[in-house]
């Protein structure tokens, strides 16, 4: 009998190391970076394209001269055949040159560079000749994006026009005490930056000189002023910036001076599209300023602890708005019943800290003053349960009276009862749901939603109903895919299902009751106060 013609006939057993470069290379490029790390361990073929050009956009090389010397460093890079792409370099001393051998090394690969202070080393400065600071300039020639976080100053002057142009510079950041003076010319040395930012410290409430050399090229601008612990910001504004479209301020002091400061910078901003404003408190008459001067707003983001009842009211006026962050301030029902104007562009809300007490009114108004609202995102902000998503039939009310709705993200800092979302399938339109909660009690079924096409599930652990005897939950994968069948992406915490062969037999249910659904299991970001943004 030939056995060789039966084998034949067999069709080849196809792996993912017969996935073309092309396709393997993207599938890494969705890994992080610890990820990248264990994938390198696989094979030769895996290690290559775990730290190929797009992996490595993820990778950030640090060189700390305050803890070993720029000699080490260069032993173990000179023979490195990857393409860096993202370096933080904490300066020391390097009277011997072997960081530039570095950085020539890697210059042509190099897009984003951050020069810092070692923070245990307690450097106040860093001096360099102009010699060096010229050599250095030269290996950033193809550098996108450059940061100095440190002081660095020269032992001697030098001309500006001595100094390489960094044409493909767009994105500048210098702290202030920073290469600042009229003997250097950024405008000269980066000709095509368009995106700036500036730290303040203590003892610089001027205007900062680099922002002046770029008033008629930068499209945006940071200005970072959370520093100024005893300082006010009282400078005023004189340069006009055409181009300037995105504008964000952080100073969180509550200051006379940041209303006249705003107001001042925005009379010289006509086509301001975006603005971000971190401060304490926000007044009406900043408020006013905004809607006065920039009609053409569409995205605007307010981190407050304080602002006025009227804030949707004056925000209504902007004909463009599209969408509205608010950050730590608590939303009211008032604030949106109580207004008389409506948001015709609004397109998403995002409200990281909301106590809604009547939500039936909440959202019937919400959706008649926001027709367009297509992205809702919710973060109840009370962390011991005094008003969170299992209580007033909040999540009820949100599916009766949003019928537009495409994306919605509830964040929640208490277990969240299946039971609340009864009438999610309401929701004709839902195309993304994000449940983010401490716990997940699944006491219910999910109702069918054969619209969702991404499900985000976060929580901490699944709890079965609490009563004596405990009930036993129904399995994961029978609530989800039952609920939503037509699921082409699920992501779920990395470990919220521990590797158990319960836990796995999950897993391959769902992916035989999902066929075309892609699964995901990330690390899951803390639930901290300090960033409600990145929990969405």
């Amino acid at each position: 009998m030939d056995c060789s013609g039966a084998q034949s006939n067999k069709d080849p057993q196809i792996t993912i190391d017969d996935l073309p470069n092309e396709v393997f290379e993207r599938i890494i490029a969705h890994l992080n970076v610890e990820d990248c790390k264990v994938a390198s361990l696989v094979n030769y073929r895996w290690l290559q394209f775990s730290f190929s050009r797009i992996a490595l956009g993820k990778v950030q090389l640090e060189i700390n001269c305050a803890q070993r010397s720029p000699h080490d460093y260069w032993n173990v890079l000179e023979k490195s055949s990857r393409s860096y792409r993202n370096l933080v370099l904490k300066f020391a001393d390097d009277d011997e040159g072997f960081l530039l051998r570095v950085l020539d090394k890697f210059q042509h690969s190099l897009e984003r560079v951050s020069i810092e202070q070692d923070a245990e080393a307690r450097l106040l400065h860093t001096e360099i000749s102009s010699t060096y600071f010229t050599r250095l300039m030269q290996q950033l020639t193809n550098v996108r994006q450059l940061t100095i976080k440190t002081i660095i100053e020269l032992s001697d002057t030098v001309d500006g026009a001595q100094l390489p142009r960094l044409e493909r510079l767009e994105a500048i950041c210098l702290y202030t005490h920073c290469l600042e003076g009229d003997w250097i010319d950024w405008t000269q040395i980066c000709p095509n930056v368009t995106c700036v930012g500036v730290p303040l410290q203590d003892g610089r409430n001027g205007f900062p000189h680099l922002i002046q050399h770029f008033s008629n090229q930068v499209a945006n601008l940071s200005i970072d002023a959370r520093f100024l612990e005893r300082d006010s910001l009282d400078f005023i504004v004189q340069e006009d910036f055409p181009k300037l479209r995105k504008f964000r301020l952080l100073y969180p002091i509550n200051s006379p001076s940041t209303g006249s400061l705003i107001k001042s910078f925005i009379g010289h901003c006509p086509h301001l599209t975006e603005i971000s404003l971190f401060s304490n408190t926000i007044s009406q008459e900043t408020l006013e300023t905004l809607a006065e001067h920039c009609p053409q707003l569409s995205v605007v983001s307010l981190d407050t602890n304080e602002a006025p009842p009227t804030i949707f009211s004056i925000l209504s006026k902007l004909p463009r708005l599209r969408q509205l962050i608010l950050h730590k301030l608590t939303v009211e029902p008032s604030m949106v019943t109580s207004s008389s104007g409506c948001f015709p562009s609004l397109r998403q809300l995002t409200c990281l800290s909301i106590r809604i007490n009547c939500p039936e009114a909440f959202f019937m108004q919400l959706h008649k003053k926001m027709p367009r609202l297509t992205v809702l995102e919710l973060l109840d902000r009370f962390r011991f349960g005094i008003s969170n998503f299992n209580q007033n039939g909040v999540v009820a009310a949100l599916c009766s009276n949003m019928p537009n709705v495409q994306r919605l993200a509830l964040v929640d800092w208490a277990i969240l009862d299946l039971s609340v979302l009864e009438k999610l399938n309401l929701l004709e339109n839902l195309a993304e749901l994000r449940l983010k909660c401490i716990g997940l009690n699944p006491n219910k079924t999910l109702p069918r939603c054969a619209s969702l096409r991404k499900l985000v599930l976060d929580v901490d652990t699944l709890k079965p109903t609490d009563v004596i005897p405990p009930v036993s939950r129904p399995a994961l994968a029978e609530i989800i895919s039952n609920g939503f069948p037509e699921l082409t992406s699920l992501e779920l915490r990395r470990q919220l299902l521990d590797r158990t062969k319960a836990s796995e037999q999950e897993i391959a249910t769902l992916q035989s009751t999902l066929p075309g659904c892609v699964f995901y299991r990330k690390t899951r970001l803390q639930m901290a106060d300090k960033d409600y943004t990145a929990l969405f």
